[in-house]
């Protein structure tokens, strides 16, 4: 099923958050980032059993700062096929708010020598939200801006306050709707958890986009208690594409390190659904 989301540029990498050296360097006063959590998975389509890898990994860089980023490569015959076609995301947050706020979302592709690179800029003392592109031989240039009136999450920062019980459902039964950049236009990711499996909780997620209500895309996939898809898998043009969590991985425990964040266990909600625009300005780069 073709989605004209943007979120489908990056298939099919992002398929593993669904279910689930750029930019400015890092300020000195900033300590080396810890590794806090990192997903391997192994992607199979067709007959091929390794047709690329993923790789999911979650950073603290400092106080109360985040990163996440996940990498996809393809592996083999369609390595071959594609070019040498590689993709990451990556998203610096912060906690703020009790959820994790997105400060810097950028997406990057390669393709042989050709590059692609995307960065939205959460302005949260200005209420605004900026899309800067990059072009060969003359940088980064701002593209896109809208209002910042309500929060929105890019895939990252949704998967992480899923897994924390912040935004999302935690029981069996539940849906939830999370919205996304509304560029190029408005889009919203709607998270169903279904019933216990041996395999692990069913959930689903759905693209949905209110201009082409047509155009959807449904991912599902395992998950277990601290909402970690072991599983995932969806199908595109009548081709299944599935990924499997690899035993090398590293899982973080119930919710963030030196933070009181809450685990699934805790109260998933803060006290007020206050305006994203409450972040501190130092905060926004």
């Amino acid at each position: 099923m073709r989605t004209r989301s943007r979120l489908a540029g990056a298939f099919p990498f992002l398929v593993l958050l669904l279910a689930i050296g750029l930019g400015p360097p890092q300020p000195p006063a900033l300590a080396a980032p810890a590794l806090l959590e990192e997903l391997h998975y192994r992607l199979e389509a067709l007959s091929l059993q390794n047709a690329a890898r993923v790789k999911l990994t979650l950073n603290r860089l400092g106080p109360g700062r985040f990163t996440a980023e996940i990498i996809g490569e393809p592996q083999g015959l369609i390595k071959l096929l594609s070019g040498g076609q590689r993709e990451r995301l990556q998203t610096e947050m912060v906690w703020r708010n009790h959820r994790l706020l997105p400060l810097i979302y950028r997406e990057e592709s390669w393709r042989g020598k050709k590059r692609r690179f995307k960065e939205y800029r959460f302005d949260y003392s200005q209420g605004r939200l900026e899309l800067w592109e990059w072009h060969e031989g003359k940088g980064l240039s701002q593209k896109w801006h809208t209002d910042l009136a309500d929060q929105v999450y890019d895939p990252l920062s949704a998967f992480y306050n899923c897994r924390l019980g912040i935004i999302g459902p935690t029981r069996e039964g539940e849906v939830s709707t999370i919205q996304g950049i509304p560029y190029p236009r408005p889009e919203a990711m709607e998270v169903r958890l279904g019933a216990m499996t041996d395999s692990g909780l069913k959930a689903m997620v759905s693209l949905i986009n209110p201009i082409f209500p047509d155009s959807r895309g449904e991912v599902f996939a395992y998950v277990d208690k601290q909402l970690v898809p072991r599983e995932v898998w969806t199908t595109v043009s009548g081709i299944t594409i599935r990924g499997l969590l690899l035993p090398e991985s590293v899982i973080m425990d119930h919710g963030l390190p030196g933070l009181k964040a809450p685990g699934q266990a805790a109260s998933r909600r803060p006290p007020a659904e206050a305006r994203p625009a409450t972040a501190d300005p130092e905060e926004n780069r």
